[in-house]
């Protein structure tokens, strides 16, 4: 898929790292690429770490800080139906690594290089 256009967020604001929506050749088909902070003191990033760990929801220490690339259908206005099944997902421990990333996906993805496929969870 080559892209028609891509329109950028200019000054995106953490959590969110970069965003994109990309429109393809056929008629209203969208993806939207985001990339974003998640938060290490979220409750749930905090249980799934007390039980990689083995200890104690309340004595798990913070967490390192992790970015995410994932990439979405969706409409014209950056909407998508749900954010549980993406098209593409790439992980980063840095912001700098998540910036690069990010525009990476997005270029590959406007060029028709980079191939999707819903992502399988257990």
């Amino acid at each position: 898929m080559r892209a028609r256009w891509v329109s950028r967020n200019p000054r995106p604001e953490l959590p969110v790292v970069g965003q994109a929506l990309v429109a393809s050749f056929c008629p209203w088909r969208f993806y939207l690429v985001s990339t974003i902070r998640l938060d290490p003191s979220d409750p749930l990033a905090k249980l799934s770490r007390s039980l990689e760990l083995g200890i104690n929801y309340n004595k798990v220490p913070a967490g390192p800080d992790e970015y995410v690339t994932q990439i979405f259908r969706c409409n014209k206005h950056m909407i998508t139906k749900s954010f549980d099944d993406p098209l593409f997902e790439r992980h980063y421990s840095t912001l700098s690594q998540a910036f690069i990333g990010h525009n990476e996906a997005v270029d590959l993805l406007s060029k028709g290089i980079l191939k999707l496929s819903h992502i399988r969870r257990n």
